[in-house]
């Protein structure tokens, strides 16, 4: 660089952020800012004190603000010199504009206030629109600019880790200069006491409220969406053991054993329903289909639990940590549920222990579970007197020997014989007229089975009728309801097995209110199911299956079905969302959704869309630059399938490697940063050239890995 940039409007910025900060700190009607510990509070109003400006003299904190600035940018001088000083200056500017917006908005205050350490990725996300007013080539230095002036600010902020340091810093400048003015100082000695009096009061408050960084526990932990317990649940021979084995001998690891359908998820939520409602500090629902669902689900709740987690520590890690405290914590009732576990070794080394700690598994596997440690509860299917009882009660008809036939038919399976009844029901069906349909149903092909299934070829044709039921009667009645029930049966069939979340599902078609009561019919038919908490909507594992191995085993229909669940992914507007929680929680959802898709077979056709591994690029970015870069990586084996499916030198997919070399730097995780770094460099030039801005962006994330690598 030429000329040296100038800082001090940009320090002033910082400052009067700063200044802003404490502002609404201490206003009494800021009631979320109000709710700040006392010590950080107290902190708060000490800064505001020490801020103000004393006669026509250089403000102090934006001095220091300045000359760090200018110690950062200088020590990335060379990475920039070759960059037009304008461009550079540019930068400059916007920043400093977007300060002064951020200053202005007090919900952003609000949320720096609270949230000081977070302060980094939400600046990026609000500095987005700014960064588009930048020259291509002064980008990096803007990145480069946000980082810095997130980290000063963190320096500076009640509540930041670096807080204590920071205040020392600041306090030992103020008393060096007073030291060098002591002649001056005794000029005025009168106003020199006063200027002393006052800045003793504000060191001696600023030290005892530096807040002590302690995670505190919630009291209460609901974790998980599991589906909600049926209406008329029917008692199940082995859930007199299972509540004894739970709630009398606490017994810490139960395993609940059988094929699907049987109704091992129902029986496990019915004990953790009965947990919430005695109290139990930790209820925690746990998809375990596969190590990385496990693994994020268990990082998540150890999050909400408290755990500190710096995002250069890899979710094992903070894993361990919290199943350590779980350990040696004091005797109390606590539940876990790993839902679906489909590989016993994906549980060892994540096994929650403790006094009082009960761990409930489901899973189809059959293997010598006492000799591992568990007590097995073998979950059957209904006894016939249950299936009979069951049919005539849902479905209003009392014919015992058409309802014996249908029960025979399907085996008693709990998931199939509560289908039936539903599809008599809303059918308007006999019992006999049903079981004629399901004697005499066309259905090709029986339905594929897992380890552990023992079903009749019959479960597969009622499971068949219940959707195809459902859809003619809205075909008949409501022609606009039936096109959107097969776009939520393609979605729901496609995504993530245990469920989706509701709110996006309502927006799938432009009439939200048509979306409701179609989803409302569809679980009135019990096609669908909701969690408890409301948050998603959720299709039977089986039924799932029966809908891909039926209706979608027409290419033209899947290749429909992938376009609504792709559609529905990549409408979710991340930046729209104003809240930075809101903005975090939806990211979560994403990913969730992106990673599960990676681990299900059936999915992985998804992979071949540009606009799917376009929505796995954003949600890469979006978990880094809002600060979760560990969340971020369990989008690898994402990263791969889209490598594998659509191709490494596709744009999106070089743009989701980036995102991820980026997400693994942020983490702390530099040799493999490089790795990706290296190779997405190279992909970048043999694709765009040496001199395209994605090639130049990528040239940069690799220098700047370099650099801290040292």
């Amino acid at each position: 660089m030429a000329d040296p940039l100038s800082f001090a409007v940009l320090s002033a910025s910082i400052a009067g952020l700063l200044m802003r900060g404490a502002a609404v700190a201490v206003d009494p009607s800021w009631s979320s800012a109000a709710s700040l510990p006392d010590d950080v509070l107290n902190a708060w109003r000490s800064m505001r004190g020490l801020l103000q400006a004393r006669g026509g003299e250089e403000n102090r904190l934006e001095a220091s603000i300045k000359a760090q600035l200018q110690k950062q940018v200088d020590n990335a001088n060379e990475r920039y010199q070759k960059v037009d000083h304008s461009a550079l200056a540019g930068a400059v500017t916007e920043m400093e504009v977007a300060l002064k917006e951020i200053s202005e908005d007090d919900d952003t205050v609000i949320e720096a206030v609270l949230h000081p350490d977070a302060f980094e990725a939400y600046l990026r996300q609000r500095t987005a629109g700014r960064r588009r007013n930048v020259e291509a080539a002064a980008e990096p230095f803007f990145n480069d600019l946000t980082h810095i002036v997130a980290e000063e600010f963190t320096h500076l902020a009640p509540g930041s880790p670096s807080f204590d340091i920071a205040a020392h810093k600041q306090l030992l400048a103020g008393q060096e200069q007073l030291l060098a003015g002591q002649e001056r100082l005794l000029e005025g000695q009168a106003e020199t006491h006063e200027l002393l009096g006052t800045m003793a009061t504000g060191i001696k408050k600023i030290h005892s409220a530096i807040p002590h960084r302690q995670s505190a526990s919630p009291t209460r932990i609901r974790f998980g969406s599991r589906p909600t317990v049926t209406a008329g649940f029917v008692k199940r021979e082995g859930q007199d053991e299972l509540f004894d084995a739970v709630f009398t001998h606490a017994e810490p690891k139960t395993v609940l054993t059988g094929m699907r359908g049987s109704g091992k998820t129902q029986l496990a939520a019915a004990v953790a329903a009965k947990c919430e409602d005695e109290g139990w500090p930790i209820v925690a629902w746990i998809n375990a289909a596969s190590r990385t669902e496990l693994v994020a689900d268990l990082y998540e709740l150890a999050l909400r639990i408290g755990i500190d987690a710096p995002k250069d520590i890899p979710p094992e890690t903070i894993i361990r940590r919290f199943l350590d405290q779980l350990r040696s914590a004091d005797a109390t009732d606590r539940l876990f549920v790993f839902d679906n576990v489909e590989n016993l070794d994906d549980l060892k080394g994540f096994t929650p222990e403790g006094n009082r700690v009960r761990v409930v598994v489901t899973t189809t596997r059959y293997l010598d579970w006492d000799s591992l440690g568990w007590l097995p509860i073998k979950v059957g299917v209904f006894d016939r007197e249950q299936s009979i009882a069951l049919l005539c009660e849902r479905s209003g008809d009392t014919h015992r020997e058409a309802a014996d036939q249908i029960a025979e038919a399907l085996g008693d399976l709990p998931v199939a014989i509560a289908q039936a009844a539903a599809t008599a029901k809303w059918g308007e069906y006999t019992l006999s007229e049903y079981l004629e349909r399901l004697s005499n149903h066309p259905l090709e092909s029986s339905i594929s089975r897992l380890e552990g299934d023992d079903y009749p070829d019959a479960v597969g044709v009622a499971l068949f009728m219940a959707y195809e039921q459902v859809l003619e009667q809205l075909r008949k009645k409501h022609p606009r309801q039936e096109r959107i029930a097969i776009s939520l049966l393609d979605t729901l069939s496609l995504l993530v097995a245990s469920g989706v979340p509701t709110h996006w599902l309502l927006e799938l078609h432009d009439d939200s209110d048509a979306v409701r009561d179609t989803l409302s019919f569809l679980k009135r038919a019990s096609i669908f199911q909701e969690s408890t908490n409301g948050d998603k909507i959720i299709i039977h594992r089986l039924q799932g299956q029966v809908y891909r191995e039926t209706y979608l085993s027409n290419q033209r229909k899947f290749d429909e079905a992938s376009t609504y669940a792709t559609t529905l992914l990549n409408s979710i507007d991340i930046e729209r969302l104003d809240n930075f929680e809101q903005q975090r929680r939806e990211t979560r959802n994403l990913v969730e959704q992106i990673r599960s898709v990676a681990s299900q077979d059936y999915s992985y056709p998804l992979f071949s869309g540009p606009t799917f591994v376009l929505t796995l690029a954003t949600t890469l970015r979006y978990a880094t630059n809002l600060g979760m870069p560990q969340l971020a990586l369990t989008l690898t084996d994402s990263v791969t399938q889209a490598c594998d499916t659509l191709g490494p030198n596709h744009p999106h997919t070089l743009a989701s490697c980036n995102n991820l070399a980026c997400a693994y730097h942020d983490a702390g995780k530099l040799e493999e940063a490089i790795t990706l770094y290296e190779q997405n460099l190279k992909d970048f030039e043999d694709l765009l050239g040496p001199h395209h801005p994605s090639t130049l962006t990528s040239r940069n994330n690799l220098a700047c890995a370099y650099q801290t690598t040292g």
